[in-house]
């Protein structure tokens, strides 16, 4: 297991933004589960308890995590199933630091015209659903950095599969959203039938425990290889897709470097390319130290402002880098990693008036990708410090609307994350861009901060917003997550706001006066699921946002 740091950093020469000392994060929090053996937190409260098991069973963070990747297949029908792709920092209590790219591909058939076709058509289907990554991404790691059999990190997922779980609030509602539109049998099938499963019911899947015992037994091959590569192959050649057992058997997870900056003294580590959420993360972080003066105070509309103009810009520049890396600029990217580059950057930030987007010329005016909210994100640290951030998505809610029959597998519509022309075109084996900003905080070599989002576009400036919250406002992480959060990605020109969280009406009135098109907002802004680690003690603090609800637990010692 490889010990050193291997990060994607700022320019060594750019201006310092380290202080000399800095400060632990703060501890604790009125409505923050904490523990000294580790945490987990998540948005399904199933998964969360296999992670805490997994914990009091011996685990590590990475086993932990891998446990619940599995689980969330079960459990999360509309984001976490084996059909999608997702994100992974890993953080070794030794300094390592890793991020897993397990981002689905496009099949080796697939072509733009073919692709233009499907979206028009409404982005779902076999046709929109592109090599699932999660398999490969949740083994790779378990088998860089996991200490426990791949069987017993799998067990807790093929028992929830094979003997049922309570179908939750929250799943329930969400697919009554979209129960009607959902007409593939086999989806149905796994879903209620002739109705949508309520909240209460409690759902068994079999050939999705069958599916999950290959996995156990063969690892990547029960799942790439063999009866179920075959199946999936099988479906979408029947059904108008792309995907063939050859594509299956050549997808590979990749470890690549993350991408870091410091910040006020901690050093932030997010996903690389193909995410476009970790260089927006990086871009408004170093904006935001560019700006002279002691930060003003959270929500004010000071605050909000210079937030508002850091995001308008890193949105802007960050398409010139969302897209797999074999498809990038890389100076494009060292310039976005550079902090001279934001004290050189024109227009720069007027902290008296907001600069209209059609003045912020981006680096490259490529075409942003089409992204769904609707994901998951998942953050889990261990007693030694070791800490695992990841996002997973099937992309849409429920992905292609499709499940592969005699399987479980729910398909992702990730195809859709591709752009009309640009670095981020589709091409033959190529991975689409994505927001998701899987990311961990940490001061001199200790793991002070695990968290992450789901929202699509929204994900980079709520995770910002989280990081803010942490490092410039002194929050404790229950307050840093419910605390109203505010979105502008460029364009559209204008300034969303939560209605439920929104700011107060003094700072609204004044925030227009500055400029912003202010537009409030009936859907939340991202899921957060955080945790605050206390290396002195030992001592873990999480918290799962209440947007969508979720559950943040350690580990019960076993008798």
């Amino acid at each position: 297991m490889p010990a050193a740091e291997s990060v994607a950093s700022a320019s060594p020469s750019a201006p310092a933004v380290v202080e000399a000392k800095v400060k632990p994060l703060e501890k604790g929090g009125a409505r923050a589960a904490s523990s000294q053996r580790g945490m987990v937190s998540s948005e399904e409260e199933n998964a969360t308890r296999v992670g805490a098991d997994i914990l009091a069973a011996g685990g590590n963070a990475i086993d932990a995590a891998v446990a619940v990747g599995y689980a969330l297949s079960v459990t999360h029908h509309s984001a976490g199933s084996l059909g999608g792709g997702g994100f992974m920092i890993v953080r070794l209590a030794n300094g390592g630091t890793f991020a897993i790219d397990y981002r689905e591909r496009a099949p080796a058939a697939a072509t733009v015209a073919a692709n233009e076709k499907q979206l028009a058509k409404g982005a779902h289907g076999y046709a929109s659903s592109p090599v699932p990554g999660v398999v490969a991404g949740l083994n790779l790691a378990r088998d860089r950095f996991g200490s426990m059999p791949l069987k017993d990190l799998i067990a807790p997922a093929v028992r929830l599969a094979r003997d049922g779980h309570v179908y939750s609030k929250r799943q329930a509602l969400v697919l009554s959203w979209f129960w009607e539109r959902m007409h593939d049998p086999t989806l149905r099938a796994i879903l209620g039938r002739k109705r949508a499963l309520s909240a209460g019911e409690r759902v068994k899947q079999p050939s999705l425990a069958k599916t999950l015992e290959a996995i156990a037994s063969q690892g990547n091959d029960g799942f790439y290889r063999g009866d179920v590569a075959e199946k999936i192959a099988k479906a979408h050649k029947r059904h108008g897709g792309f995907v063939t057992v050859e594509d299956l058997a050549g997808y590979r997870a990749e470890v690549r470097e993350p991408l870091a900056v410091d910040y006020r003294g901690y050093r932030v580590l997010t996903m690389p390319p193909p995410s476009m959420g970790g260089i927006a993360l990086v871009s408004i972080l170093l904006a935001r130290a560019n700006v002279p003066g002691t930060p003003p105070p959270a929500d004010s509309v000071e605050s909000l402002h210079l937030f508002v103009e850091a995001s308008r810009r890193a949105y802007a520049d960050r398409r010139a880098v969302g897209a797999d890396p074999a498809a990038i600029d890389r100076k494009a990217l060292e310039r976005l990693l550079d902090a001279r580059y934001y004290a050189e950057r024109k227009p720069p930030i007027d902290v008296h008036k907001a600069t209209p987007s059609s003045a912020v010329i981006p680096i490259q005016d490529a075409p942003a990708p089409v992204e769904s909210s609707d994901t998951t994100h998942f953050s889990v640290v261990d007693a030694q410090g070791n800490a695992v951030s990841c996002t997973t998505t099937l992309s849409a809610a429920f992905g292609a609307w499709v499940a592969v029959p005699e399987t479980g597998v729910i398909l992702s519509n990730a195809m859709g994350g591709f752009s009309p022309s640009g670095v981020n075109a589709l091409a033959p084996n190529k991975r689409m861009a994505s927001s998701m900003t899987p990311t961990i905080i940490v001061a001199g070599k200790q793991v002070v901060g695990v968290l992450g989002s789901p929202g699509g576009d929204t994900i980079p400036s709520t995770v910002s917003q989280v990081v803010l919250n942490l490092i410039d406002h002194r929050m404790t992480i229950d307050r840093a997550i419910d605390t109203g959060r505010v979105h502008h990605q460029y364009k559209p020109d204008e300034l969303r706001t939560e209605k439920d969280r929104a700011p107060a009406a003094a700072v609204v009135a004044r925030l227009k006066a500055l400029g912003h098109s202010v537009k409030p907002n009936a859907v939340a802004l991202g899921n957060v699921n955080g945790i605050v680690f206390d290396a002195a003690t030992h001592t873990a603090y999480g918290f799962a946002d209440q947007r969508k609800g979720g559950l943040a637990l350690g580990p019960t010692p076993k008798p």
